[in-house]
């Protein structure tokens, strides 16, 4: 059987953390329940935390759309959000070079789909 590519698994990836944390229901900056976005805090180019659930946060269309026009309040934002140590740790992590195996991948994306649908987006994962 063939393998799947990377590009292949990196589209079902994207799309399970989106649902994940648009699972949780509600922008976590004004609790808008409409429009939800998975936004990420380090850019999805930084690959070591791009499916870091602690990365990417449910934020409805218009906090996310701010959240891109105001880097620096979004940036203070979020480090008051989390707590400076969080904060810092996700930090470092998105400075880390990481460049995922095919089989690291695939095995990401199972952990997640047993957790698809159920209360599993934490502020601190």
């Amino acid at each position: 059987m063939k393998k799947p590519s990377k590009s292949y698994l990196t589209r079902k990836l994207d799309k399970i953390v989106s649902e994940i944390v648009r699972a949780r229901g509600y922008c976590v900056r004004c609790e808008n329940r409409k429009t939800l976005q998975a936004a990420h805090i380090f850019s999805r180019s930084n690959r070591a935390v791009r499916w870091r659930l602690g990365n990417v946060l449910c934020l409805c269309a218009k906090c996310h759309f701010w959240s891109h026009l105001n880097p620096v309040l979004f940036t203070e934002w979020v480090r008051k959000w989390l707590g400076a140590t969080q904060y810092n740790i996700l930090k470092n992590n998105a400075t880390q070079i990481k460049k995922w195996t095919i089989e690291e991948m695939e095995e990401l994306y199972k952990r997640f789909e047993t957790v698809r649908g159920g209360e599993c987006y934490k502020k601190n994962s």
